[in-house]
């Protein structure tokens, strides 16, 4: 399994191919809805790092405290690197690929704005008082129903 880090490497490594702009609120909320997405597509996590709910929405602490410094300006590829344990294999590659695809001209506040919605892991788990860790069987749960949603929605737009 890979590590949080590996996926945010990932995804600065597109970015920067396409010259775009990475910063810290960007990749947190690619790196997580990647995770949501592997999840809801294969039943097993994308990556081993903890993700919680916190007021803003759900964050990944390991990839926070090494990319907030950043602020508003692009991470720079080696404050990953350094902590990137594994290659990701051709397939998570093409995976990781598609999800930034179809994310990437969204902006941070954009993907945490969908993050946040009614019903969302983020929005059950924040609400819960006695629990701030947003479990991956919530995680999967919602990102399934929403593949199957997205599914049903375009089988009935070509019908």
């Amino acid at each position: 399994m890979y590590n949080c880090f590996d996926i945010a490497k990932k995804f600065i490594e597109l970015a920067k191919e396409e010259g775009v702009s990475m910063p810290p609120m960007k990749l947190l909320k690619l790196t997580y809805i990647a995770h949501g997405y592997y999840l809801g597509f294969t039943s097993k996590p994308l990556f081993s790092n903890e993700i919680q709910a916190w007021k803003f929405g759900p964050v990944i602490p390991d990839l926070y405290h090494i990319i907030r410094r950043y602020a508003q300006r692009s991470v720079d590829p080696e404050a990953v690197s350094i902590y990137s344990e594994n290659e990701l294999s051709k397939e998570d590659s093409k995976f990781i690929n598609v999800i930034w695809n179809a994310y990437k001209r969204f902006d941070g506040l954009q993907l945490s704005s969908s993050t946040h919605e009614e019903g969302s892991p983020w929005h059950n788990t924040y609400n819960n008082l006695h629990n701030r860790v947003i479990d991956n069987f919530t995680i999967e749960q919602y990102y399934k129903n929403f593949i199957d949603e997205k599914r049903r929605k375009r089988a009935t737009a070509t019908a």
